[in-house]
């Protein structure tokens, strides 16, 4: 079989399996786990796959919010890294505001159980701190979104607005320098304005593909944030380009 009609192959059995595991093609295929695993790279560089420990999810195929199981495989392993330098930043008796995003969700798994505040319009992060003893977890009501598992609108706003914390820490769709962060989703960008009005140190945690990405909603200038946390395959131009706008940027290695 051609490596094209391979390809072929590998997306219609995503389309109708919605996931698959490298072994499992291999043998499918009766090719070599490395090569699937090379097929997996060019088909993730055209988009049409996202590739996860030891496998692969197809993706959507229109421009609506992406579901949250899609979203956090994505990058898993930037998000892992940018997440652990993050954690640096977080003391006993923090409060904590944390976005819908599956950087923060990272983020929560990792935590260790001491005595913290955790505020979210998440539903997943609570899930993942519901055997931490020592943390206090409060969620945001409203009108839940099925795809991105959050709450949003006029409840969780008016809820927020009555929380100070310590740190936030967010992640977005898309961040441009020039016209700053924004997300595709009109309810999650104006939530996540309310949350940096709430935050005394405000963090934005990146992976390399959301930089030079402009998503419908804008959301804050990216001078807003105390400091962005991202990845080594981030542009040098674009770290460059931070340092001259005084931007605190911390660069952590995969």
């Amino acid at each position: 079989m051609l490596a094209i009609e391979r390809h072929r192959e590998i997306v219609a059995v995503l389309s109708k399996e919605g996931s698959v595991r490298v072994a499992e093609l291999a043998r499918r295929f009766e090719v070599t786990e490395e090569t699937i695993r090379r097929d997996f790279g060019k088909l993730e560089n055209e988009g049409k796959i996202v590739r996860s420990h030891g496998g692969a999810i197809i993706t959507e195929q229109d421009d609506s919010l992406r579901p949250f199981a899609w979203r956090e495989v994505a990058n898993e392993t930037e998000k892992a890294a940018i997440v652990q330098e993050a954690i640096k930043r977080i003391e006993p008796d923090d409060s904590i505001l944390l976005d819908a995003s599956t950087t923060a969700w990272h983020l929560a798994k990792r935590l260790e159980d001491m005595p913290l505040t955790i505020i979210t319009n998440s539903l997943q992060i609570p899930i993942a701190l519901a055997n931490r003893k020592n943390i206090a977890v409060h969620i945001l009501g409203g009108r839940l979104g099925k795809k991105s598992l959050s709450f949003t609108g006029p409840a969780s706003e008016t809820q927020l607005q009555q929380y100070h914390v310590d740190k936030l820490f967010i992640s977005c769709e898309g961040a441009d320098l020039q016209r700053g962060i924004s997300d595709r989703s009109e309810n999650q960008a104006h939530l996540r304005r309310i949350m940096l009005s709430c935050a005394d140190k405000k963090y934005l945690l990146l992976d390399h593909t959301k930089f030079s990405v402009r998503s419908l909603s804008h959301i804050c200038s990216i001078t807003e944030f105390d400091e962005i946390i991202t990845d080594d395959k981030t542009d040098e131009a674009i770290l460059n380009q931070l340092h001259e706008m005084g931007i605190k940027t911390t660069v952590v290695s995969l």
